[in-house]
């Protein structure tokens, strides 16, 4: 699949079946700040990305906004996104194989909110 030009318009990444897609350590949920108790859920002792449904059978961050008359794919906490969000890179082989594996899922949502 070909690299999108900008985060914004691809969104892949934030979207995830699993509870456990996107970890927060101790000094991302220090950076949410009093919004961590609403962004983070926790299993067992470990804290990761709240999901939030999508339409259908698809989850997403809960951070992530999606505007469907732009195609835009914006992260509410940008500036305070965990780590792990932090460290994957447009068009690194993370990214590449996020949107591999996954990269329908956006286009989905946004025919669903259309």
């Amino acid at each position: 699949m070909p690299i999108p030009e900008a985060c914004t318009g691809c969104g892949t990444c934030c979207f995830s079946e699993s509870p456990r897609h996107a970890r927060v350590t101790g000094d991302d949920h220090e950076r949410l700040g009093e919004d961590a108790d609403r962004l983070v859920t926790w299993i067992g002792n470990e804290a990761f990305m709240r999901l939030a449904p999508a339409g259908e059978d698809l989850h997403k961050c809960i951070a992530l906004e999606i505007d469907p008359a732009r195609g835009a794919f914006l992260c509410a906490i940008y500036e305070r996104r965990p780590q792990i969000c932090r460290d994957l890179e447009r068009g690194s082989p993370a990214c590449g194989g996020e949107l591999a594996t996954k990269g329908e899922r956006p286009k989905r949502a946004l025919a669903l909110l259309r």
